[in-house]
């Protein structure tokens, strides 16, 4: 009983995270740049992704969600292209660590076996990217920028989150 009230809490935390992110999408959308809120649409659909596989829900098959995910990541790179050809240094290297946690999280949904040898490498690359992450919410913090600052605090949120649903789900995998 205690862990149906447990699991359906959590489910409902992450729910208003998805919906304070959608809300993102919109807020970017009138007080800043279409870019933004495409790359917000892009991200949180990329997130979205994550949890339902994650979670064993199959929405198409494996390789179905490996283009879609493809696709949501070169939408993100060309968001990125166009973050570092303005020129704006803090999107970029937010931009860069968030790649490289995504890259880490696509090995470990596509090839998990490839991580098996290097358990502890992985665990601090991970902590390292959201570190780095956290500096970055600092940044904008300093900045007075602060819808990107609660903006970067609830993509931590949702991802630390979803990078434990991913552990869980490869430790039921292995079982």
């Amino acid at each position: 009983m205690i862990d149906s009230i447990k699991s359906l809490q959590y489910s409902a935390f992450k729910i208003t995270i998805v919906l304070l992110l959608a809300i993102n999408i919109f807020l970017y959308g009138f007080t800043d740049t279409l870019t933004n809120a495409v790359d917000e649409v892009a991200w949180l659909s990329l997130l979205i992704l994550y949890e339902l596989e994650a979670n064993g829900i199959a929405i198409a098959s494996e390789a179905a969600l490996n283009k879609a995910r493809d696709a949501l990541i070169v939408v993100i790179v060309l968001v990125f292209l166009s973050y570092a050809k303005s020129q704006e240094w803090l999107d970029v290297i937010n931009f860069l660590l968030w790649i490289a946690l995504i890259a880490l999280l696509e090995v470990e949904v596509r090839w998990p076996e490839k991580i098996i040898g290097y358990p502890n490498t992985y665990r601090w690359s991970k902590i390292g990217i959201f570190g780095g992450l956290i500096v970055m919410v600092a940044a904008w913090a300093r900045r007075s920028e602060w819808l990107d600052m609660y903006d970067a605090m609830l993509w931590i949120i949702a991802f630390f989150t979803i990078e434990s649903d991913v552990h869980q789900f490869l430790e039921s995998k292995k079982a």
